[in-house]
């Protein structure tokens, strides 16, 4: 009976697939269609479950062919351009929209099966014989949460002013004929308090490792791109909320705004402890008195002063040093309204909407370890982690082989062997927090029945001096400098999505082996401590990236020449090494198994399935207004050049394509680091 219904789910799973492409074309996206979606999830998940037999793996091989060729622009050349061949109908059935998602991409999709995941561990019934004290307070959270909006708008009002009260004045709040004491506002200790009480990072930020102290920049925030849209929901928040008057609220507003931009305006996305600077106390104060005191910041949220034995770290100096140019520049009723209305955000309450869109994004952003935890420990089977780890180590051994070939002679014998020892002492991780005691870091946690607010600031004042997590749970790995390794989010432990049993390798190793890669890519990017001659044969294949971006164009506008160029190298290293380890897996495979590499109705090769699983992880459309701001305030490349720089430096792209010499997608002067080709 059991294997039936499997293979009723399986049946009924391709069709759905084939609706999701037809309906995307026709009424909008996969991604806004979430009853169908949450179906095609459901057949998944009792397919994943059980089942091996070959009817239901046929079927679930012709549901990802139906997917991967639902993307695909087939009457297209590869050879001309492989990304618009391989995601050429994404925007017809993903398309982003004026309003939301003004973005779509493949990472959304992993995402939203992801959090649907965690909604079904999360509502499924408290019970103190089968869950751990955590989940039980984590369960009690959720309860509480539900029933928000329950609390009347006065008593909701009169809590957040009690928030306010905790740290001093609010300008907009000031009664008629009140004086708001602008002497007494000092920023940088209101927002070391607030980052003492409730963990939150406004304006700076404070981490603590075991072995440092980083301070400097925040989480990175990204400027809205409509200013106005923004500034009328702040005045709108303002005035149900806080019920400030509707002419204060609008000036008031539009002050957040400029501030929100002015703050967000030179930020970096950088991982804490990469590139981090080491400071005394003595160099942060020469550095930034007597405009701000960043020594005073570190001391009154650890509530003590700095000593010798403290290793402190400035992270994002650049920030830092922006903080400068405008601090002095803006009035202090200005700044000190931003601050209060980014402590307030934390605690809004949305009145509109779905309740448990609501409950399940706080529940995300406060629990984010233990909710991973648990999805680790539902969905990470043996099989699956065993899996994985063979190809992260088919990956190291790929590196490896890369940097003792011939085409690596360029670099001595001494740097080499130190990236040699960087790529062996890097480990992988899967980020499901398995080494964490849960029931010990929730032991003092105290929450209230239905008392939702009680418990949101409960939550948020545990264990305070812990950065919190964004809301979102990363859908790609990333590199832990400092402790030298690879964490993989529990998102990409589902099955069906990057990788299946039931699928071709070629596809596991051009997506998950690929995103390994990347990030294995940047453990061996730190050239500073190589002598002159490796520097500059460095810099000269560095300057071959850069030139060659530089001449890519999207939508007709080259890329602009950036300094920045690690993510595009991590990006030809990741393809190249992976379609390494890839051909290594066929040359090792027999003869009589290699049909089990290809798709039913696809005539793509082994090979150039692989090429096509790379590209269409990267398939994203996003709204023309929305693109161009974004363009001109990160410093990414898009994912359409990310494609076509990096399988344009590949020969054998080239090759399993039959591109011809002087086609766009084998063009001249070719761009590698470490190798031409080891295929």
């Amino acid at each position: 009976m059991e294997n039936a219904s499997a293979v009723v789910a399986a049946s009924q799973l391709v069709l759905l697939i084939l609706i999701a492409g037809i309906a995307g074309c026709a009424q909008g996206h996969l991604l806004s269609q979430p009853a169908l979606e949450l179906r095609i999830q459901a057949q998944e998940q009792l397919i994943s479950q059980h089942n091996d037999s070959a009817y239901v793996q046929r079927l679930m091989r012709l549901s990802k062919s139906a997917e991967m060729r639902n993307y695909m622009q087939p009457e297209l050349q590869p050879c001309d351009n492989f990304y618009d061949y391989s995601c050429g109908n994404w925007a017809k059935i993903n398309p982003a929209n004026t309003a939301n998602p003004r973005e779509t991409n493949y990472e959304q999709l992993l995402l939203k099966g992801y959090h649907h995941k965690q909604q079904r561990l999360l509502q499924r019934s408290a019970d103190a014989a089968i869950d751990a004290e955590a989940v039980l307070k984590l369960k009690e959270f959720y309860a509480s949460c539900l029933h928000y909006r329950e609390t009347p708008l006065p008593v909701y009002r009169q809590q957040l002013l009690e928030i306010v009260a905790e740290f001093g004045h609010m300008p907009a709040l000031a009664l008629p004929g009140q004086q708001w004491p602008a002497d007494e506002f000092d920023w940088v200790a209101t927002v070391a308090r607030i980052k003492r009480k409730y963990g939150l990072d406004i304006m700076l930020r404070l981490q603590v490792t075991p072995a440092a102290i980083y301070v400097g920049q925040p989480q990175q925030i990204r400027p809205q791109p409509n200013r106005l849209g923004r500034a009328a929901s702040i005045r709108e928040w303002l005035i149900w909320n806080l019920g400030v008057e509707r002419e204060l609220a609008e000036t008031t507003s539009l002050e957040i705004t400029n501030m929100e931009d002015l703050v967000a305006r030179y930020m970096r996305d950088i991982p804490v402890g990469v590139l981090a600077r080491p400071r005394t106390a003595k160099e942060l104060d020469e550095l930034y008195l007597p405009v701000y005191n960043l020594t005073k910041y570190v001391e009154l949220v650890l509530d003590r002063p700095l000593n010798p034995n403290d290793t402190l770290f400035e992270h994002v100096p650049s920030y830092q040093a922006h903080l400068l140019d405008f601090v002095a520049s803006v009035s202090p009723q200005m700044h000190a309204n931003y601050i209060f209305y980014s402590l307030l955000e934390h605690f809004s309450y949305e009145w509109a909407g779905s309740v448990v869109d609501h409950c399940m994004s706080k529940a995300r952003r406060l629990f984010p370890e233990l909710l991973d935890n648990m999805v680790l420990r539902e969905y990470g089977d043996a099989a699956t982690l065993s899996d994985i780890e063979a190809v992260w180590q088919q990956i190291k051994r790929s590196f490896r082989d890369m940097l003792e070939s011939d085409t690596a002679d360029w670099l001595p014998l001494g740097p080499r062997s130190q990236l040699l020892d960087q790529i062996n002492a890097t480990r992988l991780l899967v980020n499901g927090h398995a080494d964490v005691n849960f029931t010990q870091t929730y032991e003092g946690l105290q929450l209230k029945p239905r008392d939702y607010l009680h418990n949101l600031r409960a939550v948020l004042s545990h264990d305070s001096l812990k950065t919190k997590m964004s809301a979102a749970p990363l859908t790609a790995p990333s590199y832990d400098a400092v402790e030298k390794r690879v964490l993989l989010p529990v998102a990409l432990l589902q099955p069906n999505y990057l990788w299946s049993r039931y699928y071709p390798r070629a596809l596991r190793y051009g997506s998950l082996g690929t995103l390994l890669a990347h990030e294995l890519a940047h453990s061996i990017e730190d050239v500073s401590h190589w002598d002159h001659s490796s520097m500059m044969a460095y810099r000269k294949r560095w300057a071959c990236f850069k030139e060659q971006y530089g001449r890519l164009r999207l939508n007709g506008e080259y890329l602009p020449k950036s300094d920045l160029q690690a993510e595009n190298i991590a990006d030809n290293l990741a393809v190249q090494v992976s379609y390494h380890a890839y051909s290594k897996y066929l040359q090792e495979l027999a003869p009589s198994a290699l049909s089990s590499e290809q798709l039913p109705q696809m005539a793509q090769s082994p090979r150039q399935l692989f090429f096509l699983s790379y590209a269409q992880f990267w398939c994203n459309d996003s709204q023309e207004r929305f693109r161009d701001r974004i363009a001109l305030l990160v410093s990414y490349t898009p994912n359409a050049l990310r494609v076509l720089g990096a399988l344009s430096n590949l020969e054998a792209f080239q090759r399993d394509f039959a591109c011809s010499g002087g086609s766009p997608m084998n063009s001249s002067p070719k761009c590698q680091l470490y190798g031409l080709s080891m295929d």
